[in-house]
């Protein structure tokens, strides 16, 4: 292996081989022995198959110099030194005195309880402890995520705190025999890693950031934009402005025109004139023939015609005039625009 440090994960259920070219079935992992009271593996319990499957059998215990880990499989070496009672005299540790960290509680100096071993990170040279990671269950490991506590804060096994112990450890049920594994109160402060709920805030953080990110980016463009837009208005409200002088004196000329063309203003009269005006209408009233049918002057006739006509002529020029306002004002306009 390219590396000594292996998991209890990567272990537990696999296959156990034995015999000459590792051909023959021993079992499966089942569980991990460690020291009473040093922080380290000292082997492996291998499940056997039941005999004809009728007669049960015990567990093979498989101290670390006994076995190789290879190509995913748990292969056996021939010294039978390695197994059971002579592995145990070999290593200098009673089997009955050792533990099972694993689903065991885990507690610090100061009494507080954090979770149970979950998987243990180990060597497989000196079976060191590297780390374990604390469960508190299926789903609260899955939401909050876990806590990986570090070998040096494990003070190892101790006996009298916990919960109860099964096994050869067990009591009675009115005097149970409790274990735990010991650690630091630092263990406490450790962080909690992993869940979902992190995961679900790290990715909030990172849309927000994308967002801010975004708009940061979109600004400079929009003030531009705006700037632009800005010049373009200012642009076409001064062609506008010089149109709409344009049109102003255009109307002043209109009028002036027109004036021209309707002649003087008839003076107003007095009261005095007015009455007298009367007057004569009356007497030429009783003058006139019955008969006689009064004709209209020709002269005058002609008189309005001319001012007609010459109204016309100055509302006509007018008009052209105004028609090459608008196609100026126009002409400003699309200029101011395409400048942008």
């Amino acid at each position: 292996m390219a590396s000594n440090l292996i998991t209890t994960k990567e272990l537990y259920n696999v296959r156990v081989m034995g015999g000459k070219n590792a051909s023959k079935r021993i079992g499966k992992v089942r569980a991990f022995v460690y020291h009473p009271k040093e922080r380290r593996c000292v082997g492996i319990m291998v499940k056997r198959p039941d005999l004809l499957w009728m007669f049960h059998r015990k567990d093979l215990f498989v101290s670390l110099d006994g076995f190789e880990f290879e190509d995913g499989r748990v292969v056996l070496s021939d010294d039978s030194k390695t197994r059971d009672k002579a592995a145990c005299k070999a290593i200098d540790v009673r089997l009955d005195d050792c533990v099972i960290w694993g689903g065991m509680p885990v507690v610090t100096e100061s009494g507080a309880t954090l979770g149970t071993v979950g998987v243990v990170t180990f060597s497989l040279v000196t079976g060191k402890v590297e780390s374990f990671l604390v469960d508190t269950g299926a789903t609260a490991n899955a939401l909050l995520g876990t806590r990986s506590v570090p070998g040096d804060l494990v003070l190892g096994f101790r006996r009298g705190i916990g919960c109860a112990l099964a096994g050869e450890y067990e009591g009675s049920d009115e005097n149970p025999v409790l274990g735990a594994i010991l650690v630091k109160d630092e263990a406490a402060e450790i962080a909690v890693e992993g869940g979902a709920a992190e995961k679900a805030g790290a990715a909030t953080a990172v849309a927000m950031d994308k967002a801010h990110t975004a708009v940061d980016k979109v600004k400079p463009k929009v003030n531009e934009a705006a700037h632009v837009a800005g010049d373009a208005v200012n642009k076409g409200a001064y062609a506008t402005g010089k149109q709409i002088g344009k049109a102003t004196g255009m109307f002043s000329e209109f009028k002036e025109e027109y004036e021209k063309a309707r002649g003087p203003k008839p003076e107003k009269r007095s009261a005095d004139e007015e009455a007298l005006a009367v007057d004569d209408v009356e007497e030429d009233a009783t003058e006139v023939v019955p008969d006689e049918v009064p004709k209209k002057k020709p002269a005058k006739k002609a008189s309005q015609d001319s001012a007609s006509e010459g109204i016309g002529r100055a509302v006509g020029s007018q008009l052209k005039a105004a028609g090459g306002m608008f196609s100026a004002f126009k002409e400003e306009f699309d200029k101011a625009r395409r400048d942008d």
